[in-house]
């Protein structure tokens, strides 16, 4: 019988692995359990995995996530984000007069337009003439012509809405919207943000540069400053995000390391942890900026993590290699800390999430009979009668990451 020397680890709070003394395994060459020696209130072993697994590389680049909005393969253009200076806009009206009648509402109409700086022209319609929206600019000016019909009932009936007579508040409030926007509209509750596809592919491909420093425990402030992020779009934080800043203080710290990740990620995440959250904001000028906001906006916001674009086995070998795994008695949070560096994935924490349903992951222990298995299994076994569920993501770039967030807040159903 031949004996293993190994140099197990201690997986304390504090996150940091330090060496301990040395301990013999006895057994066979199949199975390596180390068994920590940490003082007796933290007991428990871990399997750290079979010697007759090989080490499984990870080998291919990971490819990109696929943009929401993009087509079935990834563009590889991207185009130059065009800033412009503030623009007088000038709002044109065209009507075309419905047969049968609608004239004599013209000047009712006129009544309505005159205080919102709005020209109306009525015509009777010529061949090839529809309802459309069209845009102009000419030096520093914007010329936007509404073209739509005034129907026998007096009715204005563009390509997206119609307006009544009755109806001279919603009018302003679209007249406002095309002086400031133009026919774009509002990016307010727009797919990708209101931006069309060649801008969010600029902003994506800006997002993607890795961290290069460690991140826990700074301040979030001098994160978010020294974050790889794109200066083509100026982060900018609201003024309700500013007030909520103030009252956490000291509090608002970094609480993850996301060194290696993607600017994108480490921004939403650091953000989130702290209960903020950002979204590309086009501006009425047409700067792109990273807007930063609470989290508890009704707005959609940039996302955690993007669907894996691999098979799951390939994102993260490891992580479904069979293994022998036995636990006893463990404090969740270093099981995750553990798994993370046996599974070599990272495994990030919705903290906003688990603290709102008031989940302590250092308070929850559990254990795991022996058996053959791989860590993604054990981990769902772990955290789902804990009201949790585990998720794989990948974040801008294509590194992959376990999510353990809560059963409520999850997003993919368990593989």
């Amino acid at each position: 019988m031949q004996c293993l020397i190994v140099k197990p680890y201690r997986f304390c709070k504090s996150r940091d692995r330090q060496p301990d003394r040395e301990s013999s395994c006895k057994g066979d060459l199949n199975t390596l359990k180390v068994v920590s020696v940490v003082p007796s209130a933290l007991k428990f072993s871990i399997v750290l995995g079979s010697l007759l697994v090989s080490n499984l590389a990870v080998g291919q680049v990971p490819t990109r996530p696929v943009r929401p909005g993009d087509s079935s393969q990834m563009k590889e253009k991207t185009a130059s984000t065009k800033k412009t200076t503030t623009i007088n806009t000038v709002i044109e009206f065209e009507l075309l007069q419905a047969e049968g009648g609608g004239g004599m509402y013209g000047q009712q109409w006129l009544k309505v337009l005159e205080p919102l700086d709005v020209s109306l022209r009525v015509r009777k319609p010529i061949l090839g003439d529809k309802p459309e929206m069209k845009e102009r600019e000419a030096g520093k000016t914007r010329y936007v012509t509404a073209i739509g019909t005034l129907d026998r009932s007096g009715n204005l009936v563009f390509p997206d809405r119609s307006f009544a007579l009755s109806d001279a508040t919603k009018l302003k409030e679209w007249v406002n919207e095309l002086r400031t926007f133009g026919i774009k509209g509002t990016p307010v509750g727009k797919s990708l943000w209101g931006l069309s596809e060649d801008q969010f592919a600029t902003l994506f491909d800006g997002l993607l540069k890795k961290v290069d420093f460690e991140t826990e425990n700074l301040p979030l402030k001098q994160v978010v400053t020294k974050l790889p992020l794109p200066t083509e779009f100026p982060v900018r934080w609201n003024s309700d995000a500013v007030e909520q800043l103030a009252k956490l203080g000291d509090k608002a710290r970094v609480r993850q390391k996301l060194k290696g990740f993607s600017a994108a990620i480490a921004l939403a995440l650091s953000l989130s942890d702290n209960g903020f959250g950002f979204r590309p904001n086009r501006t009425p000028s047409g700067v792109i900026e990273l807007l930063i906001e609470p989290r508890n906006t009704k707005l959609d916001q940039w996302p955690i993590g993007w669907p894996v674009q691999r098979a799951t086995f390939k994102a993260a070998p490891k992580l479904y290699a069979m293994v022998p795994i036995e636990l006893s008695d463990v404090e969740l949070s270093d099981v995750l800390t553990a798994i993370s560096e046996l599974a070599e994935t990272p495994i990030l924490i919705d903290y906003a999430e688990l603290e709102a349903k008031k989940i302590d992951l250092e308070k929850i222990k559990v254990s795991f009979p022996l058996k053959m298995t791989t860590w993604s299994l054990a981990l769902r076994q772990l955290v789902v009668p804990k009201r949790l569920t585990r998720e794989l993501w990948q974040d801008e770039a294509g590194r992959v990451f376990v999510w353990i967030t809560t059963t409520r807040a999850g997003r993919a159903k368990d593989e």
